[in-house]
């Protein structure tokens, strides 16, 4: 499991027992009636895992749609569609999908978690050159953020996502990448 996994799922179960109690020490929710748009500008091969052996930018943007009611019991995460598109001949755009959850810690700072799908359009997945070998054309998609909220409608959030099969495939280099991106929220 990645860093940004496992940070992911310790805050979501850190912060689970505080359901219980009288006074949460995260609100989870908040946004769970909005639709928002994201986007953003991240450094490709940048992360917790990355060998930062390639370079670049990803132009990152998400579709994040209002929290069905039946995922209220599990904090309320909202669905999203997303791409890293790379913008270099060398690099690998993905498209991935999957829930999102906000944890605020104030009325305007939040830790924001991901866990998905991918699908990913590299040439060649077990032996590369100009990019990491990721062995599968589906991989495992997560994200973590820390993030401000301006107003209601608009945040900022330093936001990361890894890419990886898990070791499903001969071949698990992953991907990643770090950066800045605004989100507006209707």
């Amino acid at each position: 499991m990645t860093r940004v996994g496992l940070l992911a799922v310790l805050v979501l179960t850190w912060t689970s027992a505080a359901w219980a109690g009288d006074s949460p020490i995260f609100q989870f929710g908040k946004n769970a009636d909005m639709l928002e748009v994201r986007m953003g500008v991240l450094s490709y091969d940048t992360g917790a895992f990355t060998s930062k052996e390639e370079s670049g930018i990803v132009i990152n943007g998400e579709l994040v749609f209002p929290s069905p009611g039946f995922l209220e019991a599990i904090g309320s995460p909202r669905p999203y569609l997303g791409v890293d598109f790379a913008p270099d001949d060398d690099q690998i755009d993905f498209f991935y999908a999957g829930l999102n959850w906000e944890a605020y810690f104030t009325d305007r700072l939040y830790l924001s978690a991901s866990v998905g799908g991918s699908i990913n359009n590299a040439r060649e997945l077990v032996n590369p050159v100009g990019y990491e070998a990721l062995g599968c054309r589906a991989l495992f998609q997560v994200g973590a953020g820390l993030g401000f909220d301006i107003s209601r409608a608009l945040t900022v959030q330093l936001y990361a996502d890894h890419f990886s099969n898990a070791n499903i495939c001969s071949e698990n280099a992953g991907a990643e990448a770090a950066g800045l991106r605004l989100g507006y929220r209707f």
